[in-house]
C-alpha cells in the first residue's frame, strides 16, 4: 500500500525480493530523499484530492501533512487566480499534456510565495489519466529580484524620457554608446540615426578644441566632474547653448574601455536671461546708453589698447545746463523725454565707433576715438554744441537747453580712466565757472587753480608723516542670525585744524598722486595690528576687510609688504581680506598672478562695489577669489525697484553656482534686510547694523552681540 509518508512503495516480504530489485529499491528511495531536500512534490488523484505531499511541501505551505491529505489542491493556490487560469491548466493534463508554469501559492498564514511548477499526468491502461505529479521549486527571491529589476527599469524609463536633461554614454573618441529620448522630445533628434554619428561632431567647432582638451584632461587626472559650457548642433541647424557634467565611467556592461556620462541641460532661456540682466546692468534705461560702470570698461580697454598703439583719444564730460529747471517746472517725466532728445543729439554727433554714456541725471560722457590732434576734437565738440543751440520740441513743448564740456586727451591729461575723467570734470566745472555753454580743453592751470586740492595734497602728505589717520571698523553680520562674521576697516583724517576729513575728500587725491601706496601701507598693518589685538584680548576671532587700490595692487612689492607685515605682526593670514574693486581686473594677465600669490598665504579675497552681473562672471568664475560684494546702489532701491533686485538676484544666485560667497553693503532698512533675505542673501554690512565704530565702540558693539 501507499505510505503518505513516503514517496515510494514500501514492500511486504522484502527480504524475499530478488537482489536486482532490492538495489533498484534502494536507488528510488535515495532518489526520494534527494527530492525531498530539493523540490516540492504533492500528488493528486484524477478529481484534484491531495494524496500526497513531501516534507518540503509542508515546511514551505506551513500545512501539516494531515492537514493536506484529502483536500482540494487549490488550498494551496493564491486567491487572486482566476478560475480561467485553473482551467486552463486543468484542460492542459487532461489531455495528458505536461504544464510548466509559474503559481502563485498561498501558506497557512495567508503569505504568499512563488513556485515554479511541473505537473505529470499517468495514464492507466484504459487511456484515462488517473494521478497527477507536482514537482515544484519554490523561485520567490528570483521573483522579488525580477520585480525589482522591472521596478528599477520601469523608474530609469520614466526618468530617461521625461528628464529635461540631455543624457548621453560616449567612449573617449566620442563614438555614441546611450542617447536618451530626450534628444528626441528636446531638440528632436532622430535617435537612431544620431548613434551613427560622434558626438563631437555636433559640438560648435569654436567650442570643439576646448571640448576635447578639457574632456581628454579629465579623463587623466579623474578628479571632480567636468563642468562646463558650450554650444551643439540643432538638426535644424542652429547651434544651442548647454550646460554640461561630464563624468568618467569604468567596468560597465557596456564595454570595456572606459565610457564618458555626459549630462547636458538647454541653458537657452537662462542665456536670454543672462543677456537681459546684461543689458539692465550695463546700460542705462533711459536713453539706452551704456552707463558709467559699462563706459569705465571700455575707456580701460581703449587705454590698455592704446599702452603699444600710442594713439590718441579724448575724453568728453558733458553736463546740461539748468537742466533742472526744466524738472522742477515741467517734472521728472517731461525730464527724462528731454534727456531721450539730448542723447540722440550726442549721438548724431559723433562717429558710429565711438561711445556716448550716459552717467546719470544730466550728466554724459564720450569716447572720441578717433582723433589726431586738438581740432579733430574741438569740431566735434563744436557740433555737438551747435546742434543744442537749436530748439528741442517735446511732447509739443518747445525747450531751450544748452550744454558745457571738458574734456581730457588721452595721453596728455591722463594714463588711466580714472584720471582722465576727473580732468575732463574738472575741466567741465571750469566750464561753468565760466557762464556754461562752452568748452574747455584741461591744463595744468585748472587743475593748479583748485586751490583745495593743492593744500589738500600738501596737507595729506604730511598727515602721512604725522601720522594723523585712524580707523574705524564697520561690522559683517549674517543677516538671518545677526551673528558677527567679520569688519570692514574704513580710514578716517583728523586733520590738526580742519577736524576730521571723510575718505570721499582725499582718497582719491591719494590715488591720483601716489600717496596711497604709503597710506594704503599703514592701513594694512594698522587693521591687522588691531585685530592680533582683539584676538589675544579675548574677543571672537573676526576677519577683517581692507580695501587696496589699483595703484596699490600694481606695486611690484605689494605682496611681500604683506607678508612682512602679517609676520610681524603675527597675524594668521586667514584672518585677512583684501577688497578690491572691478578696475583691478582689466589687465587680467597681471591681475591673475598676483590674486594666486595673495590667495597662496591664505588671505580672502574680495571684490568690492560688484554689481555688474553676468558679464563680469565671465571671468570672475575663473578668478582665485572667495567673495563678491554687491554694489551699494543696487541695494539702496532694492525693495522697490525690479531692475536692481534683478539685478543682486542674479548675482547672489549665478555667484552660489560657482562656490562664492556674497554680501551686501549699504543696507539701511529692514525692507532692505527682508527682500535681500528672500533672494538668499546671508551676509550684510550698513547702517541698519552699525555705522563705521572707533575701537572702544566697536569692542561694545561685539560684547553686546555676543550677549544676545
Amino acid at each position: 500500500m501507499l505510505n503518505n509518508n513516503r514517496f515510494f512503495y514500501n514492500l511486504e516480504n522484502y527480504s524475499k525480493l530478488p537482489e536486482e530489485i532490492k538495489e533498484e529499491l534502494k536507488v528510488l528511495r535515495k532518489m526520494e530523499y534527494v527530492i525531498n531536500q530539493s523540490v516540492i512534490m504533492a500528488i493528486t488523484d484524477r478529481k484534484g484530492c491531495i494524496t500526497y505531499v513531501n516534507d518540503l511541501l509542508c515546511e514551505v505551505s506551513q500545512y501539516k501533512r494531515g492537514e493536506l491529505i484529502g483536500q482540494r489542491h487549490e488550498i494551496l493556490y493564491s486567491q487572486s487566480y482566476k478560475n480561467r487560469f485553473i482551467v486552463a491548466m486543468l484542460e492542459t493534463v487532461k489531455r495528458g499534456q505536461v504544464w510548466k508554469g509559474e503559481i502563485l501559492s498561498r501558506k497557512k498564514d495567508g503569505s504568499h510565495y512563488w513556485i515554479h511548477t511541473t505537473i505529470v499526468p499517468f495514464i492507466n491502461d484504459e487511456n484515462d489519466e488517473y494521478q497527477y505529479y507536482s514537482i515544484s521549486k519554490e523561485i520567490t527571491k528570483e521573483k522579488e529580484i525580477e520585480e525589482d529589476l522591472k521596478r528599477s527599469h520601469e523608474n530609469y524609463r520614466l526618468i530617461a524620457e521625461n528628464t529635461i536633461n540631455l543624457v548621453t554614454l560616449l567612449e573617449t573618441d566620442g563614438s555614441f554608446q546611450y542617447i536618451s529620448p530626450s534628444f528626441n522630445s528636446i531638440l528632436d533628434y532622430d535617435v537612431p540615426t544620431l548613434m551613427n554619428e560622434n558626438f563631437f561632431n555636433i559640438v560648435h567647432p569654436e567650442d570643439l578644441k576646448t571640448v576635447k582638451e578639457d574632456v581628454q584632461t579629465y579623463c587623466r587626472k579623474r578628479k571632480e566632474p567636468l563642468l562646463m559650457e558650450f554650444q551643439i548642433l540643432h538638426p535644424e541647424g542652429e547651434y544651442i547653448d548647454v550646460e554640461a557634467s561630464i563624468r568618467a565611467i569604468s567596468n560597465t556592461s557596456y564595454s570595456n574601455e572606459d565610457l564618458i556620462l555626459v549630462v547636458m541641460r538647454d541653458i537657452r532661456g537662462r542665456k536670454e536671461i543672462e543677456q537681459k540682466i546684461y543689458h539692465l546692468a550695463y546700460h542705462d534705461p533711459l536713453t539706452n546708453f551704456p552707463n558709467r560702470r559699462s563706459f569705465m570698461i571700455k575707456l580701460r580697454d581703449e587705454i590698455l589698447n592704446r599702452r603699444k598703439t600710442k594713439e590718441k583719444m579724448a575724453i568728453l564730460f558733458i553736463d546740461l545746463d539748468n537742466f533742472k529747471s526744466i524738472n522742477d517746472q515741467w517734472g521728472h517725466d517731461m525730464g527724462d523725454l528731454v534727456l531721450k532728445e539730448a542723447a540722440i543729439m550726442i549721438q548724431s554727433s559723433i562717429c558710429p565707433s565711438d561711445v556716448a554714456a550716459r552717467l546719470g541725471g544730466d550728466e554724459f560722457m564720450v569716447m572720441l576715438k578717433s582723433i589726431r590732434d586738438d581740432q579733430d576734437t574741438i569740431n566735434v565738440v563744436q557740433s555737438i554744441l551747435k546742434k543744442f543751440q537749436s530748439p528741442l520740441f517735446v511732447d509739443g513743448q518747445e525747450f531751450i537747453i544748452t550744454c558745457s564740456i571738458g574734456i581730457a586727451n588721452y595721453p596728455e591729461h591722463g594714463r588711466s580712466s580714472e584720471e582722465l575723467m576727473k580732468n575732463a570734470d574738472d575741466a567741465l566745472y571750469s566750464v561753468k565757472g565760466q557762464g556754461k555753454n562752452n568748452f574747455i580743453i584741461f591744463n595744468k592751470s585748472i587743475e593748479n587753480k583748485t586751490l583745495e586740492r593743492r593744500l589738500l595734497e600738501n596737507a595729506l602728505r604730511k598727515a602721512i608723516k604725522k601720522q594723523e589717520f585712524y580707523l574705524e571698523y564697520q561690522p559683517k553680520l549674517n543677516i538671518s542670525t545677526n551673528e558677527i562674521i567679520g569688519m570692514e576697516a574704513l580710514v578716517r583724517w583728523n586733520h590738526p585744524d580742519l577736524g576730521t576729513i571723510p575718505p570721499v575728500k582725499f582718497i582719491s587725491l591719494a590715488e591720483s598722486t601716489g600717496l596711497i601706496i604709503p597710506l594704503g601701507e599703514w592701513i594694512l598693518r594698522e587693521s591687522c595690528r588691531q585685530t592680533k589685538e582683539w584676538q589675544e584680548k579675548g574677543y571672537p576671532q573676526l576677519r577683517v576687510s581692507v580695501n587696496v587700490s589699483v595703484r596699490q595692487f600694481e606695486d611690484p612689492y605689494f605682496i611681500e609688504k604683506i607678508k612682512r607685515i602679517l609676520h610681524e605682526i603675527g597675524l594668521d593670514p586667514h584672518w585677512l581680506e583684501i577688497e578690491l574693486t572691478e578696475s583691478v581686473f582689466a589687465d587680467l594677465k597681471h591681475t591673475v598672478p598676483i590674486l594666486e600669490g595673495i590667495r597662496n598665504l591664505g588671505i580672502h579675497i574680495s571684490v568690492d562695489d560688484f554689481g555688474t552681473g553676468y558679464s563680469s562672471l565671465s571671468y570672475i568664475k575663473h578668478l582665485p577669489i572667495d567673495t563678491l560684494k554687491v554694489d551699494q546702489s543696487f541695494i539702496k532701491d532694492v525693495h522697490l525697484n525690479h531692475q536692481s533686485k534683478a539685478i543682486v538676484s542674479a548675482v547672489i544666485h549665478l555667484a552660489e553656482t560657482i562656490g562664492l560667497n556674497v554680501i551686501a553693503e549699504g543696507i539701511e532698512t529692514l525692507e532692505h534686510v527682508e527682500a535681500l533675505s528672500k533672494d538668499g542673501l546671508k551676509f550684510g554690512q550698513g547702517y541698519f547694523y552699525s555705522r563705521p565704530l572707533r575701537c572702544e565702540a566697536f569692542e561694545e558693539f561685539v560684547t553686546n552681540n555676543a550677549s544676545l
